[in-house]
């Protein structure tokens, strides 16, 4: 294990570093009087006959030969995957697969009263949009370490501008994922980069329909979805659930860091009943996020959660969310800190018995940000009807009604009454 893991960690290392490419025919140099190997010619220095060097024993993987200190090259490091994992298996690294995903929809606003704003536009009151392109590239250097680089597509909102309403890409999620490196406890991974922050990933993938909007505690401005730091994950023993915690910027993805503090996350899932099929995917989750913006002013968010999940046939949920610190609708009458805020969501799907690629859908939220100040609720329905294409694609027609408080309104958060059809697409 331990020449598994040093030889993985040291092939990491010449990749960064390497200039050349993956591909050439590897040619050896040898000193005769030392017997040092080297991957360039030299003074003194002769080929090196590779049908010479001696081959593995008959069922053991081959072992290249050891490179010489202090080389950096493309071809240390094809033996150090070699040494780690075996001549064979080492021909299939590096493995790339690229990706996408798509959210598109064409939207109607019913609420005659408030029309929308878009990009300056004031009556926005019908439009096609894309609200998600994401282009994905992943890349497994050796059994144990991978790279994920994700970009996202954007609509430029900057009225007056000349770029107002271009779509531009901006990156998402950047980061190293080093996994499978403790034999005791293989499931632990930790990610170096801008990654999935310890909350949305879990719940979007329960809930499944990201495709109408963000989750409750997202929508209000609370948390982030991704952030520049280093983050670690792993499951509980025996299927009992799973955790993660980060320790990142906290401003988000978006925004760049504002202070000297770093924000802590962490989310605990627990499956308490994993060995009854019907009752596996039973779970209760906490989450909390730990941040501040200066010596006095902290922000804290935490979550309770509950939801169940039935093979592919159902799911129901909830959570409850309490907020405290800065409001990010910055409502309230004792400035923009130390404001107590919370909410609830309800979440449920359910697919057709007879019509399996058929599921109706329906959430229910309701967040007040400031609970000394009226006028600062949101109350939120969904509701629709879902048709799986096949895994790749699907398309819901959905309504999504917002009702705002007066302080909201103030800040141009209004009433809306969306009727919608969204698309979403994944490969």
């Amino acid at each position: 294990m331990k020449k598994y893991l040093s030889a993985t960690v040291f092939a990491l290392i010449l990749l960064s570093l390497s200039a050349s490419g993956w591909c050439q025919s590897p040619v050896l140099w040898q000193d005769p009087n030392t017997g040092q190997v080297f991957t360039k010619p030299g003074e003194g220095r002769v080929p090196v006959d590779l049908s010479t060097l001696q081959a593995a024993p008959q069922g053991s993987p081959a072992q290249a030969a050891p490179a010489p200190a202090g080389d950096y090259s493309s071809q240390a490091f094809k033996d150090a995957v070699t040494n780690a994992v075996g001549e064979k298996e080492a021909k299939t690294f590096p493995k790339i697969k690229i990706g996408g995903l798509m959210y598109g929809e064409y939207y109607y606003n019913l609420d005659k009263e408030n029309p929308i704003v878009d990009n300056g536009h004031k009556d926005a009151r019908n439009a096609f949009a894309l609200n998600r392109g994401y282009l994905n590239v992943f890349a497994d250097l050796t059994p144990q370490i991978g790279v994920r680089i994700t970009s996202d597509l954007s609509r430029v909102s900057a009225p007056g501008d000349n770029n107002n309403g271009d779509y531009e890409f901006r990156l998402k999620y950047y980061y190293v994922d080093f996994h499978k490196f403790l034999s005791f406890y293989p499931g632990m991974e930790v990610k170096m980069g801008q990654f999935q922050t310890p909350w949305l990933d879990y719940e979007e993938g329960l809930w499944e329909f990201r495709v109408v909007d963000n989750m409750l505690i997202e929508k209000e401005g609370y948390i982030n979805a991704g952030d520049l730091g280093v983050d670690f994950r792993g499951p509980l023993p025996k299927g009992y659930g799973s955790w993660q915690v980060s320790i990142d910027n906290g401003e988000g993805y978006h925004s760049d860091e504002q202070n000297k503090y770093k924000a802590v996350e962490a989310r605990l899932t627990v499956n308490p009943i994993p060995h009854v099929d019907a009752l596996k995917q039973l779970q209760f989750s906490g989450y909390a996020k730990l941040s501040q913006q200066d010596f006095l002013h902290k922000n804290y968010r935490y979550i309770a959660f509950a939801g169940y999940k039935y093979h592919d046939d159902a799911f129901i949920g909830g959570e409850y969310d309490w907020t405290s610190g800065t409001d990010p609708m910055k409502l309230t009458h004792t400035g923009v800190n130390n404001v107590k805020g919370q909410g609830f969501s309800a979440m449920a799907w359910y697919r057709m018995p007879f019509l399996k690629p058929i599921r109706i859908l329906g959430r229910f939220d309701k967040f007040r940000h400031d609970e000394d100040l009226p006028g600062t609720t949101a109350t939120r329905w969904i509701y629709g009807v879902a048709y799986d294409v096949n895994k790749n694609v699907m398309f819901v027609l959905d309504n999504d009604r917002t009702i705002t408080g007066a302080a909201l309104k103030a800040k141009n958060d209004l009433d809306s009454n969306f009727v919608k059809a969204d698309l979403q697409v994944q490969f």
